[in-house]
């Protein structure tokens, strides 16, 4: 059987593909799981040694489990994939995606320049939520699913700047010390109060007499 190296690694990528989909249920099937990890190793090897082969490649019978594989593979490849199915295998993806995302996290909060690693949490964050709710399709219901299909999804609302706005830097720091020697922000109560006692001094006042010098002077007459 002739073929084109090309077409092994895209058979290679779709086996590995199909092995994170198993390892990622709850229930995985342990002998597919062997089966197809011995195809992978397979195809590796066959690729091994055709690595500086140009052109196509010849397939023999010692090659039995490749052909086969590839026989599948060419025949599944035509058939026309559902929504159902498509979004499955795009919530798998994405779950990996987020799975390494959480690693990254990690790395980061262990970072020791804090405001870099808040800067970095920050779309981390925003790239979670988003990347989540692609990875929930995998329970889905067809509903859902169709309603995905029919109108635009809405995405998550980023909590980027309000990450942000917690970051400590020189600057800030700065203008705190600056704020701080002049007094301070003075509190919203002290405000208040200070404006209430101001009203109460000026109601408290006597009122100032309304004679005029010319009424004076007539009653010193």
């Amino acid at each position: 059987m002739t073929v084109e190296k090309s077409e092994i690694i895209e058979l290679q990528k779709f086996i590995e593909r199909k092995l994170r989909e198993l390892n990622l249920q709850a229930n995985p099937d342990s002998a597919r799981i062997f089966d197809l990890n011995m195809l992978d190793s397979n195809i590796s090897l066959f690729l091994l040694s055709a690595e500086f082969k140009d052109g196509p490649l010849e397939l023999k019978a010692s090659d039995k489990m490749i052909v086969e594989a590839l026989k599948n593979f060419r025949s599944s490849s035509t058939d026309v994939i559902d929504p159902q199915t498509f979004v499955q295998e795009v919530a798998v993806s994405a779950q990996e995606i987020l799975d390494l995302l959480l690693k990254l996290e990690e790395r980061v909060e262990n970072f020791p320049e804090k405001t870099l690693g808040k800067n970095l949490s920050a779309r981390f964050d925003t790239a979670e939520e988003v990347i989540r709710q692609v990875a929930a399709l995998k329970q889905a219901s067809k509903k859902i699913i169709k309603d995905w299909q029919s109108e635009e999804i809405p995405l998550p609302l980023t909590n980027a700047g309000k990450i942000l706005g917690k970051c400590k830097s020189e600057k800030k720091a700065a203008a705190s010390r600056a704020n701080g020697l002049k007094g301070g922000r003075p509190r919203k109560d002290a405000i208040s109060k200070k404006g209430a006692s101001k009203t109460s001094k000026v109601s408290k006042a006597p009122k100032k007499s309304t004679v005029t010098k010319k009424t004076k002077t007539a009653k010193n007459h």
